[in-house]
């Protein structure tokens, strides 16, 4: 069975018909939210409140756009909603640490195999992210880490097509810049 076809049995009120797809989608939706959260137990609770949205709104769900991207877009508004009253929109790059991203000694040696070509450049790059406001955050998260189209992260984060454009590619450039240039 497809997606919409569970969507049918739920409307029709075969509760039990939504489990697969909160079994399906929970770890991208974890994925995305937890870009906004301090701790995984707040992006559980978090991604939990998307699906109980998902769910209460499901009747709007019109078919124009996939289950899954419709979905997003509820994970997107709620993580932006919950860093706007967390106020956990990153922190300005001035003000970041540079020791933050060097590695102590203790460390590299304990994991110096795991931490080696792009496991490292992945690390530095992650926490670099969590210095973005959260929406800049998702909308790397969802091009580059979920693989979605351009267009899909345009509808998803409400944004127009251009400026989903504009934005990811400024926040790239930043972050490599700051990779390159070191901070």
């Amino acid at each position: 069975m497809d997606d919409n076809d569970y969507i049918e049995r739920v409307l029709k009120g075969e509760l039990h018909a939504y489990t697969p797809l909160v079994e399906k989608y929970r770890h991208y939706v974890y994925v995305l939210v937890k870009r906004t959260c301090a701790h995984p137990a707040e992006a559980e609770e978090l991604a939990q409140d998307v699906f109980v949205k998902a769910y209460e709104h499901l009747s709007s769900f019109k078919g124009k756009a996939a289950f899954s991207t419709w979905l997003y877009r509820i994970a997107f508004n709620t993580a932006v909603s919950y860093a706007r009253k967390k106020r956990r929109w990153g922190v300005p790059i001035d003000e970041v640490d540079p020791g933050a991203f060097s590695i102590t000694d203790e460390e590299e040696q304990q994991n110096r195999e795991a931490m080696m070509g792009r496991e490292r450049q992945y690390l530095v790059v992650e926490r670099l992210l969590a210095t973005l406001p959260a929406e800049e955050q998702m909308l790397i998260t969802l091009f580059y880490k979920e693989g979605l189209k351009m267009e899909e992260v345009a509808y998803i984060s409400g944004l127009s097509l251009s400026n989903t454009k504009v934005k990811i590619h400024r926040v790239r450039k930043r972050i490599c810049s700051l990779i390159v240039g070191g901070l």
